[in-house]
């Protein structure tokens, strides 16, 4: 094994262990994907829009119209960044969404995927233009907002069971 191998390696396993700074990241599973969608349903205040031209790009609505968004905010966001998590309520949680919003509201980071937590699509919009990312480029950001949620339902929410 080459010294950067060996490099490589440990700065991966750096990465997965410490994701926003927390050793030993949750990992999402799907009792704790359950419990995010129940408190997100019955959350009265979560209810908002996600902009058109990110729903869009992630082929959730036509672009006429923004889609209207069931979320939860997470409490431990870090400064200058929010982190949602959502759905369109008509049609429930098949399609969830993890949107970061960063840069007072300037760059929006989109991550759609579904109750069994695998990366579907991602986008992301800088100045109000969307644009689909690939799932490679987004997997590493996409894993730190499920490790973010499943670290709160975990410590926050009640089972569903």
């Amino acid at each position: 094994m080459s010294r950067r191998w060996i490099l490589r390696m440990i700065v991966a396993v750096a990465v997965v262990l410490s994701v926003n700074g927390n050793a030993f990241a949750q990992a999402m599973n799907e009792e704790l994907m359950a419990r995010l969608i129940k408190y997100t349903l019955d959350h009265k205040e979560g209810t908002g829009t996600l902009a058109s031209h990110v729903c869009k790009v992630l082929n959730l609505c036509d672009g006429t119209a923004d889609m209207p968004f069931k979320h939860s905010v997470a409490d431990s966001t870090e400064r200058n960044a929010k982190h949602f998590f959502g759905f369109n309520p008509a049609t429930g949680p098949r399609d969830i969404v993890f949107v970061v919003i960063t840069d007072k509201a300037a760059t929006l980071e989109a991550y759609l995927t579904d109750k069994t937590g695998r990366l579907r699509a991602a986008a992301i919009s800088e100045n109000r233009v969307a644009r689909l990312i690939t799932n490679e480029s987004a997997a590493a950001k996409f894993k730190a907002e499920l490790a973010l949620f499943a670290k709160e339902a975990a410590e926050q929410l009640p089972p569903t069971r």
